[in-house]
């Protein structure tokens, strides 16, 4: 009797076991799908050219470290192909930084939203280049390799350090700034030559000084009362009244060097995020 209870005992266990492997599996599935990069609703796009398509996107994701999105529609109702993307993208995705790019069947147009730091290496020049690449590949029909075209040219700008270079212009402000990663920063060697330079500029400054003076160190007295002298004026202003004139002084972009670059047009997009981008129909 004992041992056919035991029996049962092992029993349960093993099932309890199997069922929550399931339901972890079950609850574990969700998290995974959001993960997912292409997004078909127009429904052109194969399963094997989905598959193609993902792991270019996820190859190109652990590149930059960015969220890549590729959306396809085929709605009348989505008027707008800017809006679209910025909304798809602030929902599939959690990071700051990243990419959606939309083909919209209906409109047969393009469209790139760019976000966080992707705007710092894709800026207005490189999504012309990207779209040039695209319309040409659907202008043939072949969808499939226009967005993976799109997410190699992303991949390039990445490497190629487009960034070092770029120039955001805030066209809600108006105001142009330099991308946060356009910094330099000094190496070792030079910070070693720069405090070897200043301590050398300071010896000679202190000698230069102390022969000019003719200083004796611990006998040197400076006579105030012989070499000083105060001159006391009465000045008074009275006001009368005031003008302001305000004039709007136009700001250039920075000047760039080579090596790419070029300047990212953003605005303030879908929920407040900051957004670059373009598009363009085929």
């Amino acid at each position: 009797m004992k041992q056919k209870q035991n029996r049962n005992r092992k029993w349960r266990y093993v099932l309890s076991a199997v069922f929550g492997a399931v339901f972890c599996l079950t609850t574990l599935h969700p998290a995974y799908a959001s993960e997912r990069q292409v997004y078909d609703a127009a429904g052109i796009l194969s399963e094997d050219e989905i598959d193609e398509i993902t792991k270019v996107a996820d190859e190109v994701e652990d590149k930059t470290g960015w969220d890549l999105i590729i959306l396809t529609v085929n709605d009348a109702s989505v008027t707008s192909d800017r809006d679209y993307a910025e909304e798809q993208f602030n929902e599939c995705t959690e990071s700051d930084d990243g990419i959606a790019y939309l083909l919209n069947m209906d409109s047969r147009s393009f469209y790139i939203a760019t976000a966080g730091e992707a705007y710092e290496y894709v800026g207005d020049s490189q999504i012309d280049e990207m779209l040039d690449d695209a319309v040409t590949y659907a202008g043939e029909g072949d969808y499939t390799q226009a967005m993976i075209a799109m997410l190699e040219d992303t991949e390039s700008y990445y490497t190629s350090n487009t960034a070092k270079n770029m120039t955001i212009y805030d066209e809600d402000q108006g105001i142009y700034y330099a991308s946060s990663t356009n910094h330099r920063f000094l190496s070792y060697g030079e910070i070693a030559i720069a405090a070897v330079l200043g301590v050398a500029a300071c010896l000679i400054f202190c000698l230069v000084i102390t022969g000019k003076y003719r200083l004796k160190f611990g006998r040197y007295h400076y006579n105030a009362r012989e070499h000083a002298q105060i001159n006391l004026r009465r000045n008074e202003d009275h006001f009368v009244r005031q003008f302001v004139t305000r004039r709007k002084i136009p700001k250039d972009p920075p000047k760039n060097g080579g090596g790419g670059g070029g300047t990212s047009t953003i605005h303030q997009g879908a929920g407040g995020r900051s957004f670059g981008g373009g598009g363009r129909s085929f």
